[in-house]
Parts: C-alpha cells; structure tokens; sequence
C-alpha cells in the first residue's frame, strides 16, 4: 500500500512551470526511442503528489492527426485494430536530491504505449504511489 506523502493531494504542473517540460521528456522517451518525432502527445492529465507524477495523454502525428505507426513494432496490431491513440507514464522523482527540472531526476516507473483497456489500474498498488494521482 501506499503511505501518504507530507503532500495535500495531486496537483497538475502549471503550463510555465519547468517541472512540466523535464517531466514529460522523461516520461515520453519510450516514444521517441519507437517512433522518432513522428510522434507527440497531447497531455489529458498530468498529476503529481510528492515524489510521483502520473500521464495520461493522446499520442498524436508531427501534423497533429492520428499517429503513423508504419515500421514499428505497434503497426500490426493497429492494423488489426488493437492499439489505441493512448498513452500513460508513473513517474518517480529519483532520491531527494536532484534538481526537479531535470528530465534526467524523474525515472520511468511504469508506461503503457496504445493500451486498449486501463493498463495504469494497478500501477498504484503495484508500485506503491498515491490512488490520487490516477483519479481514482
């Protein structure tokens, strides 16, 4: 279970806040390591409380459409109609050091590239973060 930070609740990173920038950078490394910048999210939620920081996002083209997912390994099953337009990070603030606007200070617990059901249901209990950064 989790034990609850000194923090009041998730709060979202403001739009100008460089804590946002180092955290989605880390967050999405996943995908640009798959897709290069053929691929961009658009950020539905972004929450932290403490130390973690949860995404849950839209995975959109350079052009702003859906995302081309030729000569990856997600291609066949979007083919097939079993990868969704979704993406989703836990994060974790490495240590207490660190400098928070550092994409290198947040490590990437969990992630899930174009889940077709709720694939971050578990992550609270499974890596022991706060139910409220999830909304649930």
């Amino acid at each position: 279970m989790h034990t609850p930070s000194a923090h009041s609740g998730a709060r979202s990173p403001g739009l100008d806040d460089a804590v946002r920038d180092a955290v989605l950078e880390a967050a999405t490394a996943p995908l640009a390591q798959v897709f290069g910048d053929r691929v961009r999210v658009t950020v539905e939620r972004l929450n932290r409380d403490g130390d973690w920081v949860f995404l849950q996002s839209t995975m959109r083209g350079a052009d702003g459409g859906r995302p081309d997912f030729a000569g990856t390994s997600y291609e066949a099953a979007r083919n097939d109609g079993a990868v969704s337009d979704v993406y989703v990070a836990l994060l974790k603030k490495a240590g207490h050091g660190g400098v928070e606007d550092d994409a290198r200070s947040w490590r990437l617990t969990d992630y899930a590239t174009g889940p077709t059901d709720v694939a971050w249901l578990t992550w609270p209990d499974a890596h022991e973060a706060p139910h409220a950064l999830f909304g649930f």
